[in-house]
């Protein structure tokens, strides 16, 4: 990949990154905070509900936000864009579609199915 599409990239995914960690006002630690003492068990229930909701959408920012700190780092170190499983290179088209991709379409198939035959 030229110096040209690296900077794009970077661009792309730093722009997103600035985007997740500005619009995310999620704090783990508070969402894990006991049920409040709610006597009607439609309000715990709610309560439960939105609390277990927010903290999905915290753990998939705190993950994104990690794969693309991790793509950041690939570029910086030159590895960017290259497949972790068959070392060759992730199309462009898959990069710009998914610029945090650790593996080329043909490889991400094979884990998926991998994956829902094991059941992890």
């Amino acid at each position: 990949m030229n110096k040209k599409k690296r900077q794009y990239f970077k661009r792309k995914l730093t722009a997103q990154l600035q985007d997740l960690l500005t619009g995310s006002d999620c704090n783990l630690d508070d969402l894990k905070a006991p049920d409040a003492h709610l006597a009607d068990p439609v309000d715990r229930a709610t309560y439960t509900t939105e609390r277990n909701f927010s903290h999905h959408l915290c753990s998939r920012n705190n993950r994104v936000i990690g794969e693309i700190e991790k793509a950041l780092r690939d570029i910086e170190n030159g590895d960017y864009g290259i497949c972790d499983r068959c070392n060759e290179d992730i199309p462009i088209k898959r990069l710009k579609v998914r610029p945090m991709a650790r593996y080329c379409i043909s490889c991400k198939s094979q884990l998926e199915n991998q994956q829902r035959l094991t059941g992890s």
